[in-house]
C-alpha cells in the first residue's frame, strides 16, 4: 500500500523566546492510500495545526509533510477539506454552492450535474437543491458542505472537527453519511476529533495525541468491520476500545 500522507520530524512552534509557545510536535507518521485516520486528543493539544499543515497552509517550525511523494511547500488545491464552522456562500444555493468548488477549479459545472445530484441524495438533501443555507438545519448545512467538499473527487480529504457543533442525535446521522461517502470512493481522510466514540466508530487507525504540545503517543489500529452500525458499537470489541482509550486520557489527566 503505498502512502499518502507523511510527516517526518513535523513540528510548530508560535512565536519566539520567552513568548513562544510550543503547539505540536515533533511528530512522524505514514498515512496510506484509502485510511481513514482520526487525530484524537483534547482541546488545545495541536490536532488542527497539524491538519492546516498538511493542507499547506500553514507553514511547519520544524521537519516536513509529503502529500503523495510531494512535499507541500503551499496550499493544497487537489484536495477536500472542512472545518468546524461550514464554508457555504450564504447567497448561493445548496446546489450553487456545491457546484462553487468546480467553478473554482475551471471545471464545466455541466459535466458534474449526475455527480452533484448523486451526492445531495446520498446525504438526503434531495429536494433541498434551491435552498440557501440559511433555509436549512445546522445538519443539513453541514451534508451540504460534505458534499462541497467531495464533488470533486478528491484522493485526499481532511476534515477539522465539521461535526462539532452538532446535537448528538444530528452528529449520529451524519456519521453514517461520512461513512458511506468514504465507503464508496475509500479517499484518504484525516479526521480532526476529540470524541473517542466517534473516532472509533469511523476509522481504521486513531492517532492519540497528548495535551499540548501535542504528540503523536500512540497509534491504535481499529480492528472493526464496516459499516460500523449500531449493532457494531454494541459490540463488547467496541466498548473495550473506547474504553481502553478513556485509560488513555485518563492517564494524561484531561478525564
Amino acid at each position: 500500500m503505498s502512502a499518502s500522507i507523511e510527516l517526518r520530524a513535523l513540528a510548530k512552534t508560535f512565536g519566539s523566546g520567552l513568548e513562544a509557545v510550543h503547539a505540536f510536535g515533533p511528530a512522524d507518521l505514514t498515512i496510506h492510500e484509502g485510511e481513514f485516520v482520526s487525530l484524537l486528543g483534547p482541546s488545545g493539544c495541536g490536532k488542527s495545526t497539524l491538519m492546516l499543515i498538511i493542507a499547506g497552509l500553514l507553514e511547519p517550525s520544524e521537519g516536513c509533510v509529503r502529500v503523495d511523494g510531494a512535499e507541500v511547500n503551499g496550499p493544497q488545491t487537489d484536495i477536500g477539506i472542512m472545518f468546524q464552522d461550514n464554508t457555504l456562500v450564504p447567497w448561493r444555493t445548496v446546489w450553487d454552492n456545491v457546484a462553487l468548488q468546480l467553478e473554482l477549479r475551471g471545471l464545466d459545472v455541466r459535466q458534474f450535474t449526475e455527480r452533484i445530484r448523486a451526492l445531495l441524495a446520498s446525504v438526503s438533501l434531495t429536494g433541498f437543491e434551491h435552498r440557501h443555507p440559511w433555509e436549512l438545519s445546522g445538519g443539513m448545512q453541514q451534508r451540504a458542505a460534505f458534499c462541497q467538499a467531495m464533488v470533486h473527487e478528491p484522493d485526499t480529504l481532511l476534515l477539522d472537527e465539521p461535526l462539532g457543533k452538532l446535537d448528538a442525535m444530528t452528529r449520529e446521522s451524519i456519521r453514517t453519511d461520512l461513512q458511506a461517502l468514504w465507503l464508496s470512493k475509500r479517499p484518504t481522510v484525516v479526521f480532526v476529533t476529540h470524541s473517542i466514540e466517534e473516532a472509533v466508530q469511523l476509522s481504521s487507525r486513531i492517532c492519540v495525541i497528548t495535551p499540548r504540545p501535542g504528540r503523536i503517543d500512540r497509534v491504535i489500529d481499529v480492528d472493526l468491520p464496516y459499516p460500523r452500525t449500531l449493532e457494531v458499537k454494541k459490540s463488547s470489541e467496541f466498548v473495550t476500545l473506547v474504553g481502553d482509550i478513556q485509560e488513555i486520557f485518563h492517564g494524561y489527566g484531561v478525564i
